[in-house]
Protein backbone atom coordinates (compact mmCIF):
# COMPACT_ATOMS: atom_id res chain seq x y z
CA UNK A 1 0.00 0.00 0.00
CA UNK A 2 1.41 3.40 -1.03
CA UNK A 3 0.99 6.71 0.70
CA UNK A 4 0.00 9.91 -1.09
CA UNK A 5 -0.06 13.59 -0.18
CA UNK A 6 -3.12 15.72 -1.04
CA UNK A 7 -2.41 18.66 -3.36
CA UNK A 8 -5.92 20.16 -3.63
CA UNK A 9 -9.03 20.28 -1.48
CA UNK A 10 -11.92 18.06 -2.58
CA UNK A 11 -15.38 18.02 -0.98
CA UNK A 12 -16.97 14.58 -1.24
CA UNK A 13 -20.63 14.44 -2.27
CA UNK A 14 -22.86 13.73 0.78
CA UNK A 15 -24.34 10.23 1.01
CA UNK A 16 -21.85 8.87 -1.53
CA UNK A 17 -18.64 6.83 -1.45
CA UNK A 18 -16.52 9.97 -1.99
CA UNK A 19 -13.97 10.97 0.66
CA UNK A 20 -13.46 14.61 1.63
CA UNK A 21 -9.75 15.48 1.52
CA UNK A 22 -7.77 18.61 2.33
CA UNK A 23 -4.41 19.98 1.21
CA UNK A 24 -1.40 18.29 2.92
CA UNK A 25 -3.46 15.34 4.20
CA UNK A 26 -1.62 12.03 3.96
CA UNK A 27 -3.71 9.14 2.67
CA UNK A 28 -3.06 5.43 2.47
CA UNK A 29 -4.06 4.08 -0.93
CA UNK A 30 -5.89 0.74 -0.80
CA UNK A 31 -7.06 0.43 -4.41
CA UNK A 32 -5.86 2.12 -7.61
CA UNK A 33 -8.01 -0.01 -9.93
CA UNK A 34 -11.32 1.77 -9.32
CA UNK A 35 -11.10 3.35 -12.77
CA UNK A 36 -12.06 6.65 -14.40
CA UNK A 37 -9.39 8.63 -12.51
CA UNK A 38 -10.46 7.52 -9.01
CA UNK A 39 -8.49 5.82 -6.23
CA UNK A 40 -9.66 4.39 -2.92
CA UNK A 41 -7.91 5.01 0.37
CA UNK A 42 -8.11 5.94 4.03
CA UNK A 43 -7.14 9.10 5.86
CA UNK A 44 -5.42 9.52 9.24
CA UNK A 45 -8.81 9.31 11.01
CA UNK A 46 -9.53 5.89 9.51
CA UNK A 47 -12.21 7.19 7.14
CA UNK A 48 -12.30 5.29 3.85
CA UNK A 49 -13.61 6.33 0.45
CA UNK A 50 -12.95 7.39 -3.15
CA UNK A 51 -10.93 10.44 -4.15
CA UNK A 52 -9.64 11.83 -7.49
CA UNK A 53 -6.18 10.53 -8.31
CA UNK A 54 -5.20 13.84 -9.93
CA UNK A 55 -5.62 15.60 -6.58
CA UNK A 56 -2.75 13.74 -4.92
CA UNK A 57 0.90 12.89 -5.49
CA UNK A 58 2.65 9.69 -4.46
CA UNK A 59 5.07 10.17 -1.58
CA UNK A 60 8.56 8.71 -2.08
CA UNK A 61 9.33 5.58 -0.13
CA UNK A 62 11.62 6.08 2.86
CA UNK A 63 15.12 4.63 2.23
CA UNK A 64 15.97 1.50 4.25
CA UNK A 65 18.30 2.01 7.25
CA UNK A 66 21.97 1.74 6.45
CA UNK A 67 23.59 -1.55 7.54
CA UNK A 68 27.32 -1.02 7.94
CA UNK A 69 29.65 0.88 5.62
CA UNK A 70 28.57 1.31 2.02
CA UNK A 71 29.80 -1.22 -0.47
CA UNK A 72 32.11 -0.28 -3.31
CA UNK A 73 30.16 0.22 -6.55
CA UNK A 74 30.78 -2.34 -9.29
CA UNK A 75 32.86 -1.27 -12.29
CA UNK A 76 30.82 0.17 -15.15
CA UNK A 77 29.87 -2.09 -18.02
CA UNK A 78 31.49 -1.42 -21.34
CA UNK A 79 29.38 0.21 -24.03
CA UNK A 80 26.55 0.62 -21.59
CA UNK A 81 23.92 3.24 -22.15
CA UNK A 82 22.81 5.10 -19.06
CA UNK A 83 19.07 5.05 -18.48
CA UNK A 84 17.59 8.17 -16.98
CA UNK A 85 14.23 7.73 -15.30
CA UNK A 86 12.28 10.97 -15.17
CA UNK A 87 9.86 11.51 -12.35
CA UNK A 88 6.53 12.87 -13.53
CA UNK A 89 5.68 16.13 -11.78
CA UNK A 90 2.47 16.35 -9.83
CA UNK A 91 -0.44 17.49 -11.96
CA UNK A 92 -0.91 21.20 -11.51
CA UNK A 93 -4.10 23.15 -12.06
CA UNK A 94 -4.72 24.06 -15.69
CA UNK A 95 -5.37 27.70 -16.37
CA UNK A 96 -8.16 26.92 -18.81
CA UNK A 97 -9.96 24.32 -16.71
CA UNK A 98 -12.30 25.25 -13.93
CA UNK A 99 -13.05 23.44 -10.73
CA UNK A 100 -16.57 23.01 -12.06
CA UNK A 101 -15.19 21.11 -15.03
CA UNK A 102 -13.43 18.74 -12.67
CA UNK A 103 -16.62 18.48 -10.67
CA UNK A 104 -18.32 17.09 -13.76
CA UNK A 105 -15.70 14.36 -13.91
CA UNK A 106 -16.44 13.51 -10.32
CA UNK A 107 -20.10 13.53 -11.29
CA UNK A 108 -19.40 10.69 -13.66
CA UNK A 109 -19.78 13.07 -16.60
CA UNK A 110 -16.46 11.92 -18.10
CA UNK A 111 -17.00 8.18 -17.75
CA UNK A 112 -19.51 6.05 -19.52
CA UNK A 113 -19.87 2.58 -20.96
CA UNK A 114 -20.62 4.22 -24.31
CA UNK A 115 -17.45 6.32 -24.21
CA UNK A 116 -14.64 4.07 -23.07
CA UNK A 117 -12.21 5.07 -25.82
CA UNK A 118 -8.95 6.18 -24.24
CA UNK A 119 -8.37 8.83 -26.89
CA UNK A 120 -11.72 10.55 -26.50
CA UNK A 121 -11.16 12.66 -23.40
CA UNK A 122 -7.92 13.83 -21.89
CA UNK A 123 -7.39 13.53 -18.17
CA UNK A 124 -8.25 16.76 -16.44
CA UNK A 125 -7.43 18.19 -13.05
CA UNK A 126 -8.68 20.95 -10.75
CA UNK A 127 -8.13 24.57 -11.53
CA UNK A 128 -9.04 28.04 -10.47
CA UNK A 129 -9.37 29.82 -13.80
CA UNK A 130 -12.49 30.79 -15.68
CA UNK A 131 -11.69 29.75 -19.23
CA UNK A 132 -13.50 27.50 -21.60
CA UNK A 133 -12.17 24.18 -20.40
CA UNK A 134 -10.92 20.87 -21.64
CA UNK A 135 -13.43 20.40 -24.40
CA UNK A 136 -12.29 23.43 -26.34
CA UNK A 137 -8.61 22.69 -25.81
CA UNK A 138 -9.04 19.34 -27.50
CA UNK A 139 -10.96 21.07 -30.29
CA UNK A 140 -8.02 23.24 -31.10
CA UNK A 141 -5.55 20.41 -31.16
CA UNK A 142 -7.58 17.73 -32.90
CA UNK A 143 -9.29 19.99 -35.39
CA UNK A 144 -6.88 22.65 -36.56
CA UNK A 145 -3.66 20.72 -36.37
CA UNK A 146 -5.29 18.10 -38.52
CA UNK A 147 -6.36 20.77 -41.00
CA UNK A 148 -2.88 22.28 -41.10
CA UNK A 149 -1.53 18.82 -41.91
CA UNK A 150 -3.48 18.97 -45.18
CA UNK A 151 -1.46 22.04 -45.98
CA UNK A 152 1.89 20.73 -44.79
CA UNK A 153 1.64 17.35 -46.50
CA UNK A 154 0.12 18.47 -49.80
CA UNK A 155 2.00 18.36 -53.08
CA UNK A 156 2.22 22.13 -53.36
CA UNK A 157 2.15 23.67 -56.82
CA UNK A 158 4.73 26.25 -57.76
CA UNK A 159 2.60 29.04 -56.35
CA UNK A 160 3.79 31.27 -53.53
CA UNK A 161 1.47 31.02 -50.53
CA UNK A 162 1.07 34.39 -48.83
CA UNK A 163 1.78 34.98 -45.18
CA UNK A 164 2.15 31.55 -43.59
CA UNK A 165 2.37 33.22 -40.20
CA UNK A 166 1.47 31.84 -36.82
CA UNK A 167 -1.98 30.66 -35.85
CA UNK A 168 -4.61 33.16 -34.84
CA UNK A 169 -5.56 33.00 -31.19
CA UNK A 170 -8.52 35.01 -29.98
CA UNK A 171 -10.17 34.67 -26.59
CA UNK A 172 -13.91 35.05 -26.90
CA UNK A 173 -15.72 37.83 -25.10
CA UNK A 174 -16.77 36.91 -21.59
CA UNK A 175 -20.40 37.76 -21.06
CA UNK A 176 -20.91 36.87 -17.42
CA UNK A 177 -21.56 33.99 -15.08
CA UNK A 178 -19.49 32.43 -12.34
CA UNK A 179 -17.88 29.84 -14.52
CA UNK A 180 -16.76 29.42 -18.09
CA UNK A 181 -17.94 32.78 -19.34
CA UNK A 182 -17.36 31.78 -22.95
CA UNK A 183 -18.42 28.70 -24.77
CA UNK A 184 -16.78 29.08 -28.18
CA UNK A 185 -13.12 29.97 -27.49
CA UNK A 186 -11.15 28.67 -30.52
CA UNK A 187 -7.67 28.78 -31.98
CA UNK A 188 -7.65 28.54 -35.77
CA UNK A 189 -4.49 27.88 -37.75
CA UNK A 190 -3.81 30.34 -40.56
CA UNK A 191 -2.22 27.47 -42.48
CA UNK A 192 -5.57 25.66 -42.45
CA UNK A 193 -7.18 28.77 -43.92
CA UNK A 194 -4.42 28.91 -46.54
CA UNK A 195 -5.06 25.29 -47.46
CA UNK A 196 -8.70 26.06 -48.23
CA UNK A 197 -8.13 29.41 -49.92
CA UNK A 198 -5.38 28.05 -52.15
CA UNK A 199 -7.33 24.88 -52.94
CA UNK A 200 -4.74 22.56 -51.38
CA UNK A 201 -5.94 19.07 -50.39
CA UNK A 202 -9.56 20.12 -49.92
CA UNK A 203 -11.62 16.93 -49.36
CA UNK A 204 -14.49 15.93 -51.60
CA UNK A 205 -17.97 16.95 -50.46
CA UNK A 206 -20.89 14.53 -50.70
CA UNK A 207 -24.34 15.67 -51.73
CA UNK A 208 -25.67 15.20 -48.19
CA UNK A 209 -22.96 17.47 -46.74
CA UNK A 210 -23.67 20.39 -49.07
CA UNK A 211 -24.96 23.61 -47.55
CA UNK A 212 -26.84 26.10 -49.74
CA UNK A 213 -26.94 29.89 -49.39
CA UNK A 214 -29.68 31.86 -51.16
CA UNK A 215 -30.03 35.47 -52.29
CA UNK A 216 -33.59 36.56 -51.41
CA UNK A 217 -35.47 39.83 -51.18
CA UNK A 218 -34.69 39.81 -47.46
CA UNK A 219 -30.97 39.43 -48.15
CA UNK A 220 -28.42 36.61 -48.03
CA UNK A 221 -29.70 33.65 -45.99
CA UNK A 222 -29.05 29.99 -45.34
CA UNK A 223 -31.38 27.79 -47.35
CA UNK A 224 -34.35 27.15 -45.02
CA UNK A 225 -35.02 23.66 -43.70
CA UNK A 226 -37.57 21.73 -45.70
CA UNK A 227 -39.05 19.96 -42.67
CA UNK A 228 -38.68 21.69 -39.34
CA UNK A 229 -38.75 19.70 -36.12
CA UNK A 230 -38.47 20.07 -32.35
CA UNK A 231 -36.78 18.09 -29.59
CA UNK A 232 -37.95 17.90 -25.96
CA UNK A 233 -35.55 17.45 -23.06
CA UNK A 234 -37.33 15.93 -20.06
CA UNK A 235 -37.48 13.13 -17.48
CA UNK A 236 -34.09 13.67 -15.82
CA UNK A 237 -33.29 10.53 -13.85
CA UNK A 238 -30.49 9.69 -11.43
CA UNK A 239 -28.70 6.52 -12.47
CA UNK A 240 -25.75 4.60 -10.99
CA UNK A 241 -22.73 2.59 -12.11
CA UNK A 242 -19.74 0.86 -10.49
CA UNK A 243 -22.20 -1.07 -8.32
CA UNK A 244 -23.71 2.15 -7.07
CA UNK A 245 -20.41 3.93 -6.27
CA UNK A 246 -20.91 6.54 -9.01
CA UNK A 247 -24.06 8.42 -9.95
CA UNK A 248 -25.10 10.61 -12.85
CA UNK A 249 -28.18 12.31 -14.28
CA UNK A 250 -29.55 11.11 -17.62
CA UNK A 251 -31.97 13.22 -19.69
CA UNK A 252 -34.46 11.90 -22.24
CA UNK A 253 -34.40 13.63 -25.66
CA UNK A 254 -37.36 13.00 -27.95
CA UNK A 255 -37.27 14.34 -31.54
CA UNK A 256 -40.62 15.14 -33.12
CA UNK A 257 -39.65 13.54 -36.45
CA UNK A 258 -39.53 9.99 -35.02
CA UNK A 259 -40.84 10.13 -31.43
CA UNK A 260 -38.04 7.82 -30.23
CA UNK A 261 -36.44 8.95 -26.96
CA UNK A 262 -32.68 8.68 -26.44
CA UNK A 263 -30.92 8.91 -23.07
CA UNK A 264 -28.10 11.44 -22.87
CA UNK A 265 -25.90 12.62 -20.03
CA UNK A 266 -24.23 15.98 -19.74
CA UNK A 267 -20.93 14.47 -20.88
CA UNK A 268 -22.61 13.47 -24.16
CA UNK A 269 -23.75 17.07 -24.64
CA UNK A 270 -20.20 18.22 -23.86
CA UNK A 271 -18.73 15.89 -26.50
CA UNK A 272 -21.31 17.08 -29.04
CA UNK A 273 -20.52 20.72 -28.31
CA UNK A 274 -16.81 20.04 -28.80
CA UNK A 275 -17.43 18.53 -32.24
CA UNK A 276 -19.73 21.38 -33.31
CA UNK A 277 -17.25 24.08 -32.32
CA UNK A 278 -14.46 22.23 -34.13
CA UNK A 279 -16.52 21.86 -37.29
CA UNK A 280 -18.20 25.27 -37.68
CA UNK A 281 -15.67 28.09 -37.56
CA UNK A 282 -18.04 30.74 -39.00
CA UNK A 283 -21.15 29.67 -37.06
CA UNK A 284 -21.20 30.46 -33.31
CA UNK A 285 -22.49 27.44 -31.39
CA UNK A 286 -24.95 27.98 -28.50
CA UNK A 287 -23.50 27.28 -25.04
CA UNK A 288 -24.22 24.47 -22.64
CA UNK A 289 -25.25 25.06 -19.01
CA UNK A 290 -22.46 25.86 -16.58
CA UNK A 291 -20.89 23.01 -14.63
CA UNK A 292 -21.02 22.70 -10.88
CA UNK A 293 -19.25 20.73 -8.15
CA UNK A 294 -21.70 20.71 -5.26
CA UNK A 295 -25.41 20.03 -5.34
CA UNK A 296 -25.26 18.23 -8.66
CA UNK A 297 -28.19 15.99 -7.75
CA UNK A 298 -30.37 18.62 -6.11
CA UNK A 299 -33.79 18.66 -7.72
CA UNK A 300 -33.67 22.42 -8.25
CA UNK A 301 -30.25 22.28 -9.93
CA UNK A 302 -31.22 19.36 -12.16
CA UNK A 303 -34.33 21.21 -13.35
CA UNK A 304 -32.33 24.39 -13.91
CA UNK A 305 -29.85 22.44 -16.05
CA UNK A 306 -32.68 20.76 -17.96
CA UNK A 307 -34.18 24.15 -18.85
CA UNK A 308 -30.87 25.43 -20.19
CA UNK A 309 -30.27 22.21 -22.12
CA UNK A 310 -33.72 22.73 -23.67
CA UNK A 311 -32.64 26.24 -24.71
CA UNK A 312 -29.51 24.76 -26.33
CA UNK A 313 -31.53 22.10 -28.15
CA UNK A 314 -34.16 24.59 -29.32
CA UNK A 315 -31.53 26.88 -30.85
CA UNK A 316 -29.89 23.91 -32.58
CA UNK A 317 -33.21 22.75 -34.04
CA UNK A 318 -33.95 26.17 -35.51
CA UNK A 319 -30.58 26.60 -37.25
CA UNK A 320 -30.70 25.55 -40.93
CA UNK A 321 -27.10 24.23 -40.88
CA UNK A 322 -26.57 22.98 -37.33
CA UNK A 323 -29.92 21.17 -37.27
CA UNK A 324 -29.04 18.96 -40.25
CA UNK A 325 -25.35 18.17 -39.64
CA UNK A 326 -24.38 14.52 -39.21
CA UNK A 327 -22.95 14.68 -35.68
CA UNK A 328 -26.13 16.35 -34.36
CA UNK A 329 -28.42 13.79 -36.00
CA UNK A 330 -26.23 10.99 -34.65
CA UNK A 331 -26.56 12.50 -31.18
CA UNK A 332 -30.36 12.69 -31.50
CA UNK A 333 -31.12 9.30 -33.01
CA UNK A 334 -28.50 6.69 -32.11
CA UNK A 335 -29.69 4.12 -29.56
CA UNK A 336 -27.25 1.30 -30.32
CA UNK A 337 -23.93 1.16 -28.43
CA UNK A 338 -21.81 -0.09 -31.34
CA UNK A 339 -23.34 2.39 -33.79
CA UNK A 340 -22.79 5.17 -31.26
CA UNK A 341 -19.06 4.44 -31.06
CA UNK A 342 -18.76 4.12 -34.83
CA UNK A 343 -20.56 7.41 -35.44
CA UNK A 344 -18.55 9.05 -32.69
CA UNK A 345 -15.24 8.09 -34.30
CA UNK A 346 -16.54 9.19 -37.69
CA UNK A 347 -17.39 12.63 -36.30
CA UNK A 348 -14.01 12.96 -34.62
CA UNK A 349 -12.26 12.20 -37.94
CA UNK A 350 -14.46 14.50 -40.04
CA UNK A 351 -12.21 16.26 -42.61
CA UNK A 352 -14.72 19.09 -43.14
CA UNK A 353 -13.81 21.08 -40.03
CA UNK A 354 -12.74 24.67 -39.42
CA UNK A 355 -12.15 26.73 -42.53
CA UNK A 356 -12.19 23.56 -44.63
CA UNK A 357 -15.95 23.28 -43.95
CA UNK A 358 -16.38 26.21 -46.36
CA UNK A 359 -15.76 23.69 -49.16
CA UNK A 360 -19.23 22.33 -48.36
CA UNK A 361 -20.90 25.75 -48.74
CA UNK A 362 -22.45 26.55 -52.13
CA UNK A 363 -23.52 30.22 -52.40
CA UNK A 364 -24.95 32.06 -55.43
CA UNK A 365 -22.57 32.57 -58.36
CA UNK A 366 -22.77 36.35 -58.04
CA UNK A 367 -19.52 37.97 -56.85
CA UNK A 368 -19.90 40.08 -53.73
CA UNK A 369 -18.52 43.61 -53.70
CA UNK A 370 -16.39 44.73 -50.79
CA UNK A 371 -18.73 47.69 -50.35
CA UNK A 372 -21.58 45.21 -49.78
CA UNK A 373 -19.82 43.13 -47.17
CA UNK A 374 -17.48 45.33 -45.12
CA UNK A 375 -20.11 47.74 -43.70
CA UNK A 376 -22.12 44.79 -42.38
CA UNK A 377 -19.00 43.16 -40.92
CA UNK A 378 -17.99 46.44 -39.26
CA UNK A 379 -21.48 46.84 -37.78
CA UNK A 380 -21.34 43.31 -36.40
CA UNK A 381 -17.89 43.98 -34.93
CA UNK A 382 -19.28 46.99 -33.04
CA UNK A 383 -22.58 45.36 -32.10
CA UNK A 384 -21.25 42.12 -30.56
CA UNK A 385 -19.31 43.61 -27.60
CA UNK A 386 -22.13 46.08 -26.92
CA UNK A 387 -24.75 43.35 -26.71
CA UNK A 388 -22.36 41.15 -24.75
CA UNK A 389 -22.02 43.90 -22.18
CA UNK A 390 -25.78 44.37 -22.01
CA UNK A 391 -26.36 40.64 -21.55
CA UNK A 392 -23.71 40.46 -18.83
CA UNK A 393 -25.36 43.35 -16.96
CA UNK A 394 -28.83 41.79 -17.18
CA UNK A 395 -27.60 38.37 -16.07
CA UNK A 396 -26.07 39.98 -12.99
CA UNK A 397 -29.27 41.94 -12.34
CA UNK A 398 -31.27 38.70 -12.51
CA UNK A 399 -28.98 37.12 -9.92
CA UNK A 400 -29.15 40.20 -7.66
CA UNK A 401 -32.94 40.53 -7.89
CA UNK A 402 -33.42 36.82 -7.26
CA UNK A 403 -31.39 37.14 -4.08
CA UNK A 404 -33.34 40.22 -2.98
CA UNK A 405 -36.72 38.61 -3.63
CA UNK A 406 -35.83 35.39 -1.85
CA UNK A 407 -34.15 36.98 1.19
CA UNK A 408 -34.46 40.73 1.81
CA UNK A 409 -37.98 41.44 0.51
CA UNK A 410 -39.42 38.17 1.80
CA UNK A 411 -38.02 38.96 5.24
CA UNK A 412 -39.25 42.58 5.11
CA UNK A 413 -42.87 41.60 4.39
CA UNK A 414 -42.80 38.78 6.89
CA UNK A 415 -41.43 41.22 9.48
CA UNK A 416 -44.37 43.55 8.76
CA UNK A 417 -46.73 40.62 9.21
CA UNK A 418 -45.09 39.62 12.47
CA UNK A 419 -45.43 43.21 13.71
CA UNK A 420 -49.14 43.24 12.94
CA UNK A 421 -49.48 39.83 14.56
CA UNK A 422 -47.94 41.14 17.77
CA UNK A 423 -50.35 44.09 17.68
CA UNK A 424 -53.29 41.70 17.18
CA UNK A 425 -52.32 39.69 20.26
CA UNK A 426 -52.22 42.86 22.33
CA UNK A 427 -55.64 43.95 21.08
CA UNK A 428 -57.06 40.54 21.83
CA UNK A 429 -56.22 40.94 25.52
CA UNK A 430 -58.28 44.12 25.74
CA UNK A 431 -61.16 42.69 23.67
CA UNK A 432 -61.76 39.54 25.72
CA UNK A 433 -64.71 41.09 27.59
CA UNK A 434 -66.29 42.48 24.39
CA UNK A 435 -68.95 40.56 22.47
CA UNK A 436 -68.53 42.16 19.03
CA UNK A 437 -68.40 39.65 16.19
CA UNK A 438 -65.81 41.52 14.11
CA UNK A 439 -63.12 42.45 16.57
CA UNK A 440 -60.21 44.71 15.63
CA UNK A 441 -57.72 42.06 16.75
CA UNK A 442 -59.13 39.57 14.23
CA UNK A 443 -58.90 42.11 11.41
CA UNK A 444 -55.32 43.02 12.27
CA UNK A 445 -54.49 39.32 12.56
CA UNK A 446 -55.87 38.67 9.07
CA UNK A 447 -53.75 41.54 7.72
CA UNK A 448 -50.70 40.05 9.44
CA UNK A 449 -51.26 36.72 7.71
CA UNK A 450 -51.66 38.42 4.34
CA UNK A 451 -48.38 40.32 4.70
CA UNK A 452 -46.59 37.11 5.67
CA UNK A 453 -48.11 35.43 2.59
CA UNK A 454 -46.92 38.33 0.41
CA UNK A 455 -43.42 37.71 1.75
CA UNK A 456 -43.65 34.13 0.52
CA UNK A 457 -44.89 35.39 -2.87
CA UNK A 458 -41.69 37.40 -3.14
CA UNK A 459 -39.62 34.33 -2.29
CA UNK A 460 -41.34 32.23 -5.00
CA UNK A 461 -41.56 34.90 -7.71
CA UNK A 462 -38.01 34.64 -9.22
CA UNK A 463 -38.94 31.16 -10.48
CA UNK A 464 -41.46 32.89 -12.76
CA UNK A 465 -39.54 35.94 -13.99
CA UNK A 466 -35.89 36.61 -13.10
CA UNK A 467 -34.63 33.00 -13.19
CA UNK A 468 -36.29 32.26 -16.58
CA UNK A 469 -34.98 35.59 -17.90
CA UNK A 470 -31.45 34.63 -16.86
CA UNK A 471 -31.84 31.21 -18.47
CA UNK A 472 -33.01 32.76 -21.73
CA UNK A 473 -30.15 35.25 -21.76
CA UNK A 474 -27.63 32.47 -21.07
CA UNK A 475 -27.84 31.33 -24.69
CA UNK A 476 -26.30 34.62 -25.89
CA UNK A 477 -23.19 34.15 -23.77
CA UNK A 478 -21.83 31.43 -26.04
CA UNK A 479 -23.25 32.87 -29.25
CA UNK A 480 -21.81 36.35 -28.73
CA UNK A 481 -18.61 34.84 -27.37
CA UNK A 482 -18.17 32.90 -30.61
CA UNK A 483 -18.43 35.88 -32.95
CA UNK A 484 -14.92 37.33 -32.32
CA UNK A 485 -13.39 34.04 -33.48
CA UNK A 486 -15.68 33.82 -36.52
CA UNK A 487 -14.93 37.42 -37.49
CA UNK A 488 -11.20 36.85 -37.02
CA UNK A 489 -11.34 33.81 -39.29
CA UNK A 490 -13.14 35.86 -41.92
CA UNK A 491 -10.64 38.73 -41.57
CA UNK A 492 -7.84 36.25 -42.03
CA UNK A 493 -9.33 35.15 -45.35
CA UNK A 494 -9.70 38.77 -46.51
CA UNK A 495 -6.07 39.45 -45.63
CA UNK A 496 -4.95 36.40 -47.63
CA UNK A 497 -6.85 37.76 -50.63
CA UNK A 498 -5.05 41.10 -50.31
CA UNK A 499 -1.71 39.30 -50.14
CA UNK A 500 -2.58 37.35 -53.28
CA UNK A 501 -3.60 40.53 -55.09
CA UNK A 502 -0.21 41.99 -54.25
CA UNK A 503 1.56 38.88 -55.54
CA UNK A 504 -0.47 39.00 -58.74
CA UNK A 505 0.46 42.65 -59.27
CA UNK A 506 4.11 41.59 -58.91
CA UNK A 507 3.48 38.80 -61.44
CA UNK A 508 4.25 36.14 -58.85
CA UNK A 509 0.78 34.62 -59.08
CA UNK A 510 -1.45 33.85 -62.05
CA UNK A 511 -4.71 35.76 -62.51
CA UNK A 512 -6.61 32.47 -62.65
CA UNK A 513 -5.23 31.52 -59.25
CA UNK A 514 -6.23 34.90 -57.81
CA UNK A 515 -9.74 34.41 -59.20
CA UNK A 516 -9.98 31.09 -57.35
CA UNK A 517 -8.86 32.74 -54.10
CA UNK A 518 -11.45 35.48 -54.61
CA UNK A 519 -14.17 32.88 -55.13
CA UNK A 520 -13.31 31.09 -51.91
CA UNK A 521 -13.18 34.31 -49.90
CA UNK A 522 -16.59 35.10 -51.38
CA UNK A 523 -17.84 31.80 -49.94
CA UNK A 524 -16.66 32.93 -46.50
CA UNK A 525 -18.34 36.32 -47.02
CA UNK A 526 -21.62 34.70 -48.01
CA UNK A 527 -21.43 32.41 -44.96
CA UNK A 528 -20.79 35.30 -42.56
CA UNK A 529 -23.65 37.37 -44.00
CA UNK A 530 -26.03 34.39 -43.91
CA UNK A 531 -25.13 33.60 -40.29
CA UNK A 532 -25.49 37.24 -39.24
CA UNK A 533 -28.93 37.36 -40.87
CA UNK A 534 -30.00 34.15 -39.12
CA UNK A 535 -28.79 35.41 -35.73
CA UNK A 536 -30.61 38.70 -36.23
CA UNK A 537 -33.89 36.97 -37.07
CA UNK A 538 -33.57 34.48 -34.21
CA UNK A 539 -32.55 37.19 -31.78
CA UNK A 540 -35.54 39.38 -32.60
CA UNK A 541 -38.05 36.54 -32.18
CA UNK A 542 -36.33 35.08 -29.14
CA UNK A 543 -35.91 38.36 -27.25
CA UNK A 544 -39.45 39.53 -27.99
CA UNK A 545 -40.81 36.29 -26.58
CA UNK A 546 -38.44 36.55 -23.59
CA UNK A 547 -39.43 40.13 -22.75
CA UNK A 548 -43.15 39.40 -23.21
CA UNK A 549 -42.96 36.47 -20.78
CA UNK A 550 -40.88 38.38 -18.23
CA UNK A 551 -43.10 41.45 -18.16
CA UNK A 552 -46.23 39.27 -18.13
CA UNK A 553 -44.94 37.43 -15.05
CA UNK A 554 -44.18 40.75 -13.37
CA UNK A 555 -47.69 42.05 -14.13
CA UNK A 556 -49.33 38.92 -12.72
CA UNK A 557 -47.11 39.09 -9.63
CA UNK A 558 -48.00 42.66 -8.74
CA UNK A 559 -51.68 42.06 -9.56
CA UNK A 560 -51.60 39.20 -7.07
CA UNK A 561 -50.09 41.48 -4.43
CA UNK A 562 -52.76 44.14 -5.07
CA UNK A 563 -55.49 41.49 -4.69
CA UNK A 564 -54.00 40.38 -1.39
CA UNK A 565 -53.75 43.97 -0.11
CA UNK A 566 -57.35 44.69 -1.15
CA UNK A 567 -58.36 41.58 0.74
CA UNK A 568 -56.56 42.87 3.84
CA UNK A 569 -58.20 46.27 3.45
CA UNK A 570 -61.63 44.64 3.29
CA UNK A 571 -61.32 43.54 6.92
CA UNK A 572 -61.41 47.18 8.01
Amino acid sequence: MSRVKVLYDFQGEPNSAELTINVDDVLTVTNTEVGEGWWEGTNARGQRGLFPAAYVEVMPMAPPPAAGPPKMPPPPLKASVPVVQQQQPAQAPRYDQTADDWGEQQDGEWDDDWDDDQDTYSEIGPASGGGQGQGQASNNQNGNFQSSNYYANANLPAVPVPNDGDGISLASTAVGGTRRATSSSKIFSSKAADAYLMGLSVPAVSESDRVQILQTDAGIVWKPMRDGYTVTVDSPKKEKKFNGLKSFIAYQLTPSFNGIAVSRRYKHFDWLHEQLVKKFCLIPVPPLPDKQISGRYDEEFVEHRRVQLQEFVDWMCRHPVLSTCGVWMHFLTCTDEKKWKTGKRTAEKDPLVGTTFCAAIFPPDKTLLTSQVEPQIDTCTQFVPQMAGGVKTLVQICADETKKFQTQWRQDYQRIGEGFSELARALEIDERRQTTQLSLSNSVGHAAGIFIAIGQLFADQPKHDFIPLGDRLHIYRGLLGGYPDALAEYRNGVQKRKDCEKLTAEQKMENSQLAEVNRRVDVMSYAMLAEMAHFRAERDTHLKDTMRNFIGAQIEFYKNIVRRLEQAQGHF
